[in-house]
């Protein structure tokens, strides 16, 4: 079983930004530069695909740490909990093993627990047509919908929707609004 190590922050809002196999990732770096500049406290988080996308060295720039993509039980970094998870872009493979509940990468661990917690999901999805006509990703936006996951459209005829996806996040979440929220372990004996 894979636990991600997590600090509690009560500063910004933090929101994990998974960045899926798609082109618009490429735009992680300064959409997360957006974000910081709005209030938020972005962390980039890769899918191993998504990776292929992203030049690492720009995410540190813009946003003034790290990439992670890896699940590193031996990594001293730990993600901080977060206030909202946005997944954008979304891919067909990436959306159909979320709602199997499937937790073999960095990413997917991140937005499964996200959605164990009660953490708000806004996922946009970027697949070509044929893709999304696939019964198996039907059902799984089906699913994901009834788990509470919030889903804002997106069409690949048109560029990725980068200012509705940041006017989205603050309608869910205001990034002003601390929230401060208990850690789960503080009454648990400590091993």
């Amino acid at each position: 079983m894979i636990t991600l190590k997590q600090r509690w922050s009560t500063m910004n809002s933090v929101v994990h930004i998974i960045g899926c196999g798609a082109r618009p990732t490429q735009d992680l770096p300064r959409f997360a530069a957006a974000l910081g500049n709005d209030g938020w406290d972005p962390y980039v988080i890769l899918s191993p695909v998504g990776r292929r996308f992203l030049d690492l060295n720009e995410v540190d720039e813009y946003s003034g740490r790290a990439a992670r993509w890896d699940l590193d039980p031996h990594d001293a970094r730990e993600l901080p909990h977060a206030h909202m998870v946005a997944v954008a872009p979304a891919s067909f493979n990436t959306i159909t093993k979320l709602a199997a509940g499937i937790a073999d990468t960095l990413a997917l661990t991140v937005i499964n627990e996200a959605v164990g917690g009660g953490v708000p999901v806004l996922v946009v999805p970027w697949t070509n047509p044929k893709l999304g006509a696939h019964p198996a990703y039907v059902r799984a936006m089906s699913g994901l919908r009834e788990w509470g996951v919030q889903f804002l459209p997106a069409d690949q005829t048109s560029p990725f929707p980068w200012t509705a996806l940041q006017e989205e996040m603050v309608r869910i979440h205001k990034p002003d609004r601390a929230i401060e929220y208990p850690d789960p372990n503080a009454d648990r004996p400590q091993r």
